[in-house]
C-alpha cells in the first residue's frame, strides 16, 4: 500500500519515495518481499496522491493497481475486489526495517489458517519501547499494518480478522513523521 498523503511528514516527497539508508522505503519493503521467495508476484498500490511512487515502480518492473486514493479502508477494499480470489499480503509502504526472514515467518504463521483475514499485531509497549509512536491503537495492542487476506472469504466492507501478536522490531516502525524517519535510520544502522 503506497498511495497515502503523508501529510504528516510535510517534506516534499512522497513517502514511499522517502529514504533510509540511501534506499526509499518502499525498495526496502519490495526488497523483502522478494527475498522471502514467498510470492507468485508482488503488486503496489498507487493513488493519485503518490504519480512519483507509480513511475518509480514502473520504472522497477512492478506491477501497479491504481486506487482513488480517498483513504485506507477504501482503497484497500479497492485493492482486495481487484485481487479477489487469492491470498493476499498486505504490507505498508511505510515500514523500511521490515525484512525477508520477518516476512517469511509471518507467513509461516498464518499460512495453514483458512479465514478471512489475519493482521499482524504488536503489544504497545514493545513499539513504544524502541521510540516509536503505535499509529492503530487497540487497548494494549497496536496494528503493524501488515494482514493476510483470503479474498476468497472476504466479502463486504467489514471482515471479520483474527490477530496474532509478532513484537518484533522490524514491523514495529511505521514511519509517519521526521522524528520517525531518524528513529527508522538509528535503527537500520544498528542493526548493520
Amino acid at each position: 500500500m503506497c498511495g497515502g498523503t503523508a501529510s504528516r511528514m510535510q517534506a516534499g516527497v512522497e513517502k514511499p519515495l522517502m529514504k533510509v539508508s540511501g534506499v526509499a522505503m518502499i525498495e526496502h519493503v519490495i526488497s523483502a518481499l522478494a527475498g522471502s521467495n514467498k510470492f507468485g508476484r508482488i503488486v503496489a498500490a498507487v493513488s493519485p496522491n503518490t504519480p512519483r511512487t507509480k513511475e518509480f515502480l514502473k520504472s522497477k518492473g512492478i506491477e501497479i493497481i491504481d486506487t482513488a486514493g480517498e483513504d485506507y479502508p477504501h482503497d484497500l477494499s479497492e485493492l482486495l475486489r481487484k485481487l479477489r480470489p487469492e491470498k493476499v499480503l498486505v504490507v505498508p509502504a511505510d515500514v523500511p526495517l521490515l525484512d525477508a526472514q520477518v516476512i517469511s515467518d509471518i507467513i509461516g504463521a498464518v499460512s495453514s489458517k483458512r479465514e478471512p483475514a489475519v493482521s499482524i499485531v504488536l503489544e504497545k509497549e514493545f513499539v513504544e519501547n524502541i521510540g516509536a509512536k503505535p499509529s492503530v491503537v487497540f487497548g494494549r495492542y497496536c496494528h503493524s499494518g501488515i494482514t493476510v487476506f483470503d479474498t476468497a472469504r472476504a466479502a463486504g466492507e467489514t471482515v471479520q480478522e483474527r490477530y496474532v501478536v509478532t513484537n518484533r522490531m522490524e514491523i514495529a516502525l511505521n514511519v509517519n513523521t521526521k522524528e520517525e524517519l531518524e528513529l527508522a535510520e538509528k535503527l537500520l544502522v544498528q542493526r548493520a
